[in-house]
């Protein structure tokens, strides 16, 4: 019986994989985060549009806090340097995303090639096996057909 078909390179592609997978972690965070920062950067535009919606419905009465109003303008300006602070967060992190993704597009490209090696390594000795069966069936029918012709010819 044939021996079973070992991969020398095993170790190292799964390596490889334990690397590509950390990647795919890595990749994953940087995801959520900047996901998180778009929820946060649409929770202040949201709260821009109610305070805004509350500053036009106190100027339609006929009396006019100056003080509120001026309250109101500061708290809009301070949410929209949020909107602006989270916009160049987001931004940032796109930009490390874009690098992430390029090692983790490398990491791919590794163990694919590995696999692939694995692959047809894995074929080759399928091919090298079924070339022995061969050769050893066509050994057993050489000696089954002399073995034939002698007992015919005696």
């Amino acid at each position: 019986m044939a021996k079973r078909y070992t991969f020398r390179l095993e170790p190292l592609l799964r390596l490889r994989q334990q690397r590509e997978d950390e990647r795919k972690r890595v990749v994953a965070s940087r995801l959520r985060e900047i996901a998180t920062l778009r929820r946060r950067q649409e929770l202040f535009e949201l709260q821009i549009e109610r305070q805004t919606e509350s500053m036009r419905g106190s100027l339609t009465t006929e009396s006019t806090n100056v003080d509120a109003l001026r309250m109101c303008r500061h708290w809009l300006v301070g949410l929209r340097r949020g909107v602006l602070e989270t916009a160049a967060q987001v931004s940032a992190q796109r930009a490390i995303l874009a690098q992430e993704r390029a090692t983790l597009a490398e990491a791919r490209k590794e163990t694919k090639i590995l696999d692939r090696l694995k692959a047809r390594q894995r074929e080759a000795y399928m091919v090298k096996l079924a070339r022995a069966e061969q050769a050893e069936l066509d050994d057993m029918n050489v000696t089954r057909f002399a073995h034939a012709a002698t007992v015919d010819w005696e």
